[in-house]
């Protein structure tokens, strides 16, 4: 299907029912075809056109399972707005979602409900639907689809709001990103013109769909070629490993600290049949060559890249070619086609190549601005232009390469230090899985660079190694002055790294030590 002919984000597979029997989504021993899909989703439609006006809200508390799949084209082909939210979220988390996008049907389960329903935020919700319970006052999911279905999406502009993603953000509440038709839809595009993802393919989504990276850039990008997608609910390398060789997986879309570990598990990776795998997508953090190496190793042929984007770009920004993922293993690629990218100053004023300063990024994948939130929106967006709170660099060829967050920033002394360059070198060195670097108060330099460092599962990893290694790899004042060995990193619910939480745990040892 021309994505020419693509109005609404239903029609990905309300204008694939011709594909009929070919399996549209799988998940355990549950396969929806595409004329199923469509199908459920027609009358999913019908059920919520039933019970909302247009534009009404739908929330989506789930994992990756089947429901999901379909209350999202769902509720979008009935001329809803489509939320999906963390389930990993706290219940007061869900409900200022909930409350702030104003939903009035949630879909979940009875465990998630049985939290929520009595919250004052959640008050607002007139119809919950339950994928695996039929308590009092409550709709089983089954019932939704028993009417007939809609037979085709409901009528709407390019630009008319299709989905809220709530942005977990290191600080204050999450801001719903308005996501357009036009949005997802030029994201599509970008996929198949950068990934190339294919009719034949089966794509493997690990990643949640409450992310925009698993739903746009796999779920909605693959549905639209006609691929077939296998759902991931719960993560685990080996039933991951499982899953690919038994569904002959050929498409991924993962983090580097996953592919990390496959390298590590190479005896088990090659009992699998994994010759299928053709493209391996990852995002999030760098990957080291001798990991980019290795995985070759294992998945010969595997086209890699690197990519970078954000909720308030429908997914993908950049995208680096898989010819260059070892010569510019520490860049993020090119403005995906029909956008722009530059880096500028704190002024605005576009920085020359080389010269570090904010990503700023233009193009139909930036969205409308966030929910209820103008004075958010007026920050963000300026003049078409959406500023990432991004530092970044970008050559004179137009590949870009990120830096850090512009809050994370370290400035020793007047030198600026930006941490995902010190992360590059600390996950080159053996034993790292996961690393963060943040500044952290120094009398004399104001702030001065401390890694907190999460070894490899059996891994033993050498602070004072690990300062030598960067020693030899970065200018004096770049090298940790101490290095932390963590069992984990602090996430928000979101997967982001908060390093404000290491700054504060830093500055309470640093208090007890002093004791």
């Amino acid at each position: 299907m021309p994505m020419t002919a693509l109005r609404s984000i239903a029609d990905v597979v309300f204008a694939h029912r011709h594909l009929g029997e070919k399996p549209a989504v799988r998940h355990g021993e549950t396969t929806l075809s595409y004329g199923e899909l469509a199908d459920r989703c027609g009358r999913f439609a019908a059920f919520v056109a039933a019970r909302s006006v247009p534009g009404a809200r739908v929330g989506l508390l789930l994992p990756n399972t089947p429901e999901l799949v379909v209350g999202y084209f769902g509720a979008i082909a009935a001329g809803a707005v489509a939320v999906p939210v963390n389930h990993r979220l706290s219940p007061p988390e869900v409900g200022y979602v909930l409350a702030d996008s104003g939903a009035t049907i949630v879909v979940t389960t009875a465990a998630h409900h049985a939290r929520l329903a009595h919250l004052p935020e959640a008050q607002g919700v007139g119809t919950w639907v339950l994928v695996d319970d039929d308590a009092p006052g409550t709709v089983p999911f089954p019932a939704t689809l028993a009417g007939p279905p809609r037979p085709a999406p409901a009528p709407c502009g390019g630009d008319d709001v299709a989905c809220l993603l709530y942005t977990s953000g290191t600080t204050g509440f999450p801001k719903g990103a308005m996501i357009s038709h036009a949005n997802a839809l030029f994201n599509v595009g970008s996929c198949e013109k950068t990934l190339g993802y294919r009719a034949d393919d089966v794509g493997l989504i690990a990643l949640p769909l409450f992310h925009v990276t698993a739903l746009h850039s796999q779920l909605v990008a693959l549905l639209a070629a006609g691929a077939t997608a296998v759902l991931q609910q719960d993560y685990d390398t080996r039933r991951m490993l499982e899953l690919m060789a038994g569904e002959r997986v050929s498409a991924l879309f993962l983090v580097p600290a996953i592919y990390k570990l496959m390298t590590l598990r190479q005896d088990e990776v090659r009992r699998h049949d994994l010759s299928r795998v053709r493209l391996a997508a990852y995002g999030g953090a760098p990957m080291d060559p001798d990991t980019i190496r290795t995985l070759r190793e294992l998945l010969p042929g595997v086209e890699l890249h690197n990519c970078y984007g954000l909720t308030e770009c429908s997914s993908l920004g950049t995208v680096l070619p898989a010819l260059e993922v070892l010569v510019r293993s520490d860049s993020v690629g090119l403005a995906v086609p029909g956008t722009e990218a530059e880096v500028r100053d704190e002024a605005g004023a576009r920085l020359p190549p080389g010269r570090p300063g904010e990503l700023y990024l233009r193009g139909p994948h930036v969205v409308q601005g966030y929910h209820r939130a103008p004075e958010k929106t007026r920050a963000a967006l300026q003049g078409g232009w959406l500023r990432t709170g991004d530092v970044a660099r970008m050559d004179a060829e137009g590949f870009v390469y990120i830096l850090d967050r512009a809050k994370d920033m370290i400035n020793r002394g007047g030198e600026k230090i930006y941490g995902l360059e010190v992360e590059n070198v600390l996950y080159a060195y053996p034993g790292v899985a996961e690393a963060a670097v943040a500044g952290v108060p120094h009398v004399v330099f104001g702030e001065v660079p401390v890694a907190f460092v999460v070894p490899l599962p059996g891994a033993t990893v050498d602070g004072e190694g690990l300062r030598a290694h960067c020693a030899t790899r970065l200018a004096d004042f770049k090298v940790p002055v101490e290095v932390r060995i963590l069992e984990k990193l602090p996430r928000n619910p979101g997967g982001k790294v908060v390093k404000q939480e290491l700054r504060r745990a830093w500055e309470a040892r640093r208090e007890e030590d002093g004791r």
